[in-house]
Order: C-alpha cells, then structure tokens, then sequence
C-alpha cells in the first residue's frame, strides 16, 4: 500500500491555510502591512475549532445540559485568546513568556520560574484585563479556574455556588443571585467574541500604544505553533 506523506510546510494550521502561508507572510510590528491576513489565520483558527462547535451546541436549545460543554469550551478558548494576547507558550502544566524565544529552548529549562505561570493566572489576566469583563466581573479571577475551568474539565461539574444558565431576556453575561455565581452561555460568548473584536482591532489597525507588543507577542504564538510542528 502506498503511504502519502505531507510535507511539513503543507500541513494546514488555521482552516485550510498551511504553514507555508504563514512564513510567507512579511510582516512588520511597526506597520499595518500584512497584519489583516495575519489575524485571517487566527480568526480561522478559532472559527473552525471553538466558535462553529460552540455555535451548534447552542443552538441545540434543549437545556439538558449540553451548557456544561460550551462553558468547557469557552474555557478554552479563553486561554487560548490570552495567550495570544500576552505572548504565552504553554508547556508542562506552565506557560512561558516569548522571550523564551522558542519551545526549544522551553525544553531546555523547562523549570525556569522567573518566566513561567500556572493556568489560573491566565484567566486572571482575562478578566482583570479585557472588555467587557474587566469592567463588570471583579470576582471572576478568584475562584472561575478552579470553581468552573478545573471542574467541568476533569468532573463535569461546577463547584462552590458557580451554576451555568441561559436566559436571552436579559443583556448581562454574568451575576451573582441568591448565593449562586451565574453564567448566561450565550451571553457570555457574546462577551467572548466582543473581547476577540478588540483585539482585532488592535492587530490590524494597531489602535494604540501596546499593538506593537501585541502584534509581537501574536507573531510569537503562531511562530511557535510551526515550529512546534517541526520538532
């Protein structure tokens, strides 16, 4: 039988664009060149793997539990937005800053903790730092990694008051109500993709003083994530 092989530069990263599309690009933090076809790969990166399965499952409308898997989701997608935003590879249960320069160099020292993090500072780094959340939800930080990440990832369940709603009634994504920790699903995805709007706008028009840091660090993830493919 024959075997088809593909070369690493054929291999897609981002929908149907492959890693030689993205080495192809010329890019340049301190000019707008180039930048829109940029976050095109990050943009089809998170359609096809987050934002299409959540838009299905929401659509699902049955309230039979399936809020568990878009909130898990969500959690991801969350980590994966900041990561981006900050310039953090993640490897061993810690993540690295990019001026680790490569996952190499992770390897190498992977225990250097003067550049390293854990998962919760992630998320605390999410909401202390993006709109809308920055603005409306103080207390998120404090216990929505372990209360709601880490639970549904390794018990499918939410702890400590943290409950999972939907209510389309309403425009707020998140409240706290009779000692629970609301989350509204749907609105909180709506909050997700405002968030993601942002930060569009930051990497492609670079609208203020920090997108040529932001436009490095999104470089850097999507320069590790090829070179991850090489090792």
């Amino acid at each position: 039988m024959e075997t088809i092989t593909t070369k690493t530069e054929d291999i897609k990263i981002a929908g149907e664009l492959m890693m030689k599309h993205w080495k192809a690009l010329k890019l340049n933090s301190d000019k707008n060149e180039n930048w829109d076809k940029a976050f095109n790969f990050f943009e089809k990166r998170i359609t096809t793997r987050y934002l299409n399965p959540i838009h299905e499952i929401l659509n699902m409308d049955l309230n039979t539990g399936e809020g568990f898997a878009v909130v898990n989701l969500q959690c991801s997608l969350i980590e994966t937005i900041e990561s981006f935003h900050e310039g953090w590879i993640f490897h061993k249960n810690k993540y690295y800053h990019r001026i680790i320069k490569s996952v190499k160099d992770c390897l190498k020292d992977p225990m250097n903790s003067k550049e390293s993090m854990k998962g919760n500072h992630v998320f605390e780094s999410f909401f202390k730092k993006r709109e809308p959340f920055k603005s409306c939800i103080p207390v998120i930080p404090n216990s929505f990694y372990s209360d709601v990440r880490c639970g549904l990832l390794h018990e499918t369940q939410t702890k400590n008051e943290w409950v999972i709603k939907e209510n389309k009634s309403i425009n707020i994504f998140y409240e706290e109500k009779n000692g629970e920790k609301i989350i509204y699903r749907s609105n909180f995805q709506r909050a997700i993709l405002e968030v993601m709007e942002n930060y569009k706008k930051a990497i492609v028009e670079g609208i203020d003083e920090k997108s040529g840091e932001r436009r490095e660090n999104f470089k850097a993830k999507f320069d590790h994530i090829c070179e991850s493919l090489n090792l």
